[in-house]
């Protein structure tokens, strides 16, 4: 079926509860009969997203994203409807028979011409690498521990020592100018060559899983040749904006509510050759704000795997402030020897990789064990110093738990008393939860508002939608107006209205939603008379009156034709008569 019916939808509704399904995702905390999450939505800093048991509802105060279950798992995990709604009854244990049209990959077709020919790049090193010339290359994963499986689930392929490849691009239409902008191929006085030579190829993705890039790396043992050349940055590639291997760890780190970072795509297909698939690379770029944002949709627990040396080090500080920022707290992985992942799993195995990511660092005990690195503790200048950066690392934590922990350590470590570095710490956690309580709202006229009010009434009264149904004609806000069809459309069907059950009634309607829960959350008396009901009708009467004068008004200023604009006055005055009754 391609629809599943609403009175299924709204069992699986009854059957969960929205708090402990977004806490698969996000880190809940409760205050009073709400929970209050960092909205995953908008760029947010304090727990802005309130989820309510009773209405069984989400709602940004901020930046106005809400709706039900069905509508968090679909926006978060960036799903169609249905497929949320799928997802949302396996874990209650039903089964939906469906058939949902397949998602079209989103692509500017501006540049789908760039996609195509990474394709045709893509399969024309594949090809090398099966045929005979890609022997030796073929022994030279095989001795690194990749088999042909591996080889063929990351489309590893090898460029020859020509320029075949730009010879085939160039048979099939491409402009080499539109080659060399993208970076595979090069001229030299007025030379057309193939940028990537007598190299194993490994294809760069994006989020969609299409290749936009390569990395091509030496195998022969030449040593005058750089280890890596990788594809230049492009109008489809932006290091910034990617993160290798995000297609196919997606799913895998929502599963396992984890997903681990680190910097290299080798480190990326040793980890996924061992059976550690919710691993994405930055691909030894800086975390960028971009980045940051799609790790925080991947997986609630973040785990940073930099390189073991100095520089992956540095890294690490550097991708924490990055998520921290975004209100991620990440744990980390420190691998001894100054080995990357790849290299660690090969020469100690995975189980010892599995211990460390059994036990990671919190990020402040990392940030911490690097500034006592070379402190002497017999040196009381350098305990005061190592307190001091330790400060400031304290009153960057919220968490009141983690907080006493780590003063009862420090105090451990350093001989000074529990009370003496509080009093050195000015920003203490606080026990209840900073909630931003009121949206951004604009001023409107008493006419909108009447529409609101109305609007109001009828998601919790009948006696609301019958009134509107017999005397309101039409609503100027046409949004308000589609969500009164909608609400009518619902009564005529159930023959109740409630404001939960109506936002499943509306499926993937973002923006009714959105528009309906920001209503809902109006603070209006509950229960109000017919009379006020129809005072807001009058109201509203009167704003269609007055909006159809002013339409006329300019009508009749701009009309040359004296016949014409007699009629028109003639309605003018008609209408105005209308008004003063």
């Amino acid at each position: 079926m391609e629809k599943i019916p609403y009175d299924l939808i709204l069992d699986i509704q009854r059957k969960v509860n929205i708090v402990d399904v977004i806490s698969e995702y996000l880190p809940l905390e409760q205050k009073g009969k709400n929970y209050f999450a960092i909205c995953p939505f908008h760029d947010d800093h304090n727990p802005s997203m309130s989820i309510s048991p009773e209405k069984q509802i989400y709602t940004c105060f901020v930046c106005g994203a809400s709706g039900n279950v069905f509508n968090f798992v679909m926006n978060y995990e960036n799903i169609s409807f249905v497929q949320a709604v799928s997802k949302v009854a396996k874990s209650v244990g039903i089964s939906i028979d469906y058939q949902d049209a397949p998602k079209k990959v989103a692509t500017n077709e501006k540049y789908e011409k760039y996609y195509k020919l990474f394709d045709i790049a893509c399969k024309y090193y594949q090809n090398n690498i099966r045929s005979v010339y890609g022997k030796k290359a073929v022994d030279y994963l095989s001795k690194r521990n990749l088999n042909d499986d591996i080889i063929k689930e990351f489309e590893i392929g090898l460029s020859m020592n020509d320029n075949n490849l730009s010879k085939l691009l160039s048979n099939k239409g491409y402009d080499l100018n539109e080659l060399i902008d993208v970076g595979l191929c090069g001229r030299k006085d007025k030379y057309t060559y193939d940028v990537f030579r007598n190299r194993i190829m490994f294809p760069l993705y994006n989020l969609t899983g299409q290749v936009i890039g390569f990395s091509g790396r030496i195998y022969n043992g030449e040593t005058d040749e750089s280890k890596y050349v990788n594809s230049k940055e492009s109008v489809i590639f932006k290091k910034g904006t990617v993160l290798y291997n995000y297609h196919r760890a997606i799913n895998v780190a929502r599963e396992k509510h984890q997903i681990i970072i680190v910097e290299g795509f080798m480190d990326v297909i040793r980890l996924y050759s061992v059976g550690i698939k919710n691993v994405v690379a930055t691909m030894g770029t800086a975390i960028t704000k971009e980045h940051a944002n799609l790790i925080k949709k991947m997986a609630k627990n973040v785990v940073l795997c930099f390189d073991g040396d100095k520089a992956g080090e540095k890294a690490t500080l550097s991708a924490l402030d990055a998520l921290e920022k975004v209100g991620i707290n990440p744990k980390i992985i420190r691998l001894e020897d100054d080995l990357d992942p790849d290299d660690y799993v090969i020469k100690k195995g995975v189980d010892a990789f599995l211990t460390h990511l059994d036990n990671p660092l919190s990020s402040i005990m990392f940030k911490l064990d690097i500034n006592k690195k070379d402190i002497n503790f017999n040196d009381y200048k350098e305990v005061s110093k190592y307190l001091d950066s330790a400060v400031k690392e304290l009153e960057k934590i919220n968490d009141k738990i983690v907080y006493e922990l780590t003063v009862k350590k420090l105090a451990k470590e350093t001989g000074v008393d529990v009370n003496t570095i509080n009093d050195m710490v000015s920003n203490k956690p606080k026990t209840n939860v900073n909630i931003i309580n009121k949206r951004i709202t604009t001023g409107k006229d008493k006419y909108v508002k009447a529409e609101e009010y109305l609007i109001y009434y009828m998601l919790r009264n009948v006696d609301a939608i019958l009134l509107y149904q017999n005397k309101v004609s039409y609503l100027q806000d046409k949004q308000l107006s589609r969500i009164a069809m909608e609400i009518l459309e619902f009564y005529e069907r159930n023959k109740y209205i409630n404001v939960t059950d109506f936002t499943i009634f509306l499926e993937d309607k973002t923006n009714l939603i959105n528009e309906v829960l920001r209503i809902d959350d109006l603070n209006l008396p509950n229960d109000v008379s017919n009379d006020v009901i129809n005072d807001y009708i009058k109201t509203i009467d009167e704003g269609v009156l007055k909006s159809e004068i002013d339409k006329l008004k300019t009508k009749i200023k701009n009309e040359e034709n004296v016949g014409k604009k007699v009629a028109l006055l003639e309605r003018l005055r008609s209408l105005k008569k209308k008004e003063c009754k």
